[in-house]
């Protein structure tokens, strides 16, 4: 009986060659699962855990700027409305400081509806720098921003400030608003995207505003030298009726709009940036075109200031530009007799929607050639697009009723 024992235990042989091919298989094809699934997981896990790359930035000063990863904490110490208008209502949160003193009394409409907005904003530290620009450097450091954001002159008057910041690990970025040019209006807008992760954005806003600009150049380029260069006189209305305002000259605000608009601007040459023309040198001059910028300055409810912008309706401001109309030795001016005689807002400027000026400012200095444009909807536009929680209603321009 052993031999067929033997025998059977040989039948069986190929049958666990068979069965332990089989498990051998299964084990490697496990194996190799197993590592398929650990590699995965590794790669996985490593792509949360990898760095976020590093952001280079090129200011408007041309400071290159390097940070190890997107900022989330910000010091706006000037144009919260722009950095809001990149950010939307999100980047509230991301704000630790801001400048605070100094913004009622000369944005009061800005700050009126941001408080109604975003009433959280208004809880956040001011850190100086509105109207002296010294920013208060102990509470920055406290506040321990990833970046602090400044203006031109912010920056030329913090210089030690602003190395004991980036000593800290803080990084400093200057931003141009202010001087009113196409180039630097577009490369503070796309900063903010890059800080903010708003790229698309950025890149919006930026090709509605290059577009509009560069469409009223070409028009103007095409019109007779002679339609060119209208006289013109813009005075800031923050002094009242008895007492002249800023003018502005070729290189900043107004001015630099005019410019660009191929105006004669009364105070072009001005040395200073801003200042108040003498009456006497704006009577004889005799603008073709007369404005006065208007906004919601300090005691602007019971004086005579200009009244123009966010929350101003028509009937206030026609009443305050009407004064101005009656100023002494303004009757026989050609802006007058002609009724080319405007209010703006002055509130609005250094915004990437202030294109919106540029367009009205066409229109009155050169009737009838950009008509097809709406310079009112721009700016509700605007504001629906990227702020819709700002309520947009006010008056940004008008022209002086008959009466």
């Amino acid at each position: 009986m052993e031999w067929v024992k033997s025998l059977r235990d040989l039948l069986m042989i190929p049958k666990r060659l068979q069965i332990r091919q089989k498990m051998n298989s299964l084990a490697r094809i496990s194996r190799r699962h197993l590592l398929k699934v650990a590699g995965a997981s590794f790669l996985v896990s490593n792509a949360f855990a990898a760095p976020q790359a590093e952001l280079s930035i090129v200011d408007v000063c041309g400071r290159t700027v390097v940070l190890k990863k997107r900022p989330q904490r910000f010091v706006v110490a000037n144009y919260i409305l722009n950095f809001l208008m990149i950010s939307g209502a999100a980047g509230v949160d991301k704000i630790v400081g801001l400048t605070q003193d100094g913004w009622i009394e000369t944005r009061r409409s800005e700050y009126v509806l941001l408080k109604k907005a975003f009433p959280q904003l208004m809880a956040k530290p001011s850190i100086g720098g509105y109207h002296d620009n010294v920013l208060n450097s102990e509470k920055i450091l406290a506040l321990k921003p990833d970046v602090v954001l400044i203006n031109r002159t912010q920056y030329e008057d913090n210089t030690q400030r602003i190395r004991i910041f980036e000593a800290a690990g803080i990084a400093v970025v200057v931003l141009d608003y202010h001087s009113m040019k196409p180039e630097a209006h577009a490369a503070s807008t796309r900063i903010l995207g890059t800080l903010l992760g708003c790229e698309e954005k950025a890149k919006a806003q930026c090709e509605r505003y290059s577009q509009v600009l560069a469409d009223i150049k070409k028009r103007i380029a095409s019109l007779p030298e002679e339609r060119k260069h209208v006289k013109i006189y813009v005075e800031a209305g923050n002094r009242g009726v008895a007492e002249y305002g800023n003018s502005y000259n070729r290189n900043v605000l107004w001015g630099a709009i005019l410019e660009n608009l191929e105006a004669d601007n009364l105070a072009a040459d001005m040395k200073q940036p801003y200042g108040a023309l003498d009456r006497e040198f704006v009577v004889g001059r005799n603008p073709q075109i007369i404005v006065i910028a208007g906004s919601l300055w300090e005691n602007s409810e019971t004086s005579d200031l200009m009244r123009m912008g966010l929350t101003v309706d028509e009937e206030t401001a026609q009443k305050r530009l009407s004064a101005f109309a009656r100023r002494p030795m303004w009757q026989n001016l050609d802006a007058l007799k002609t009724g080319r005689f405007y209010g703006i807002d002055h509130g609005s400027l250094r915004c990437m929607m202030d294109y919106a000026f540029s367009i009205f400012l066409a229109q009155a200095i050169y009737p009838g050639v950009f008509d097809d444009y709406d310079a009112q909807a721009e700016i509700t536009g605007f504001f629906k697009t990227y702020l819709p929680e700002i309520d947009a209603r006010g008056t940004f321009f008008i022209r002086l009723a008959q009466h």
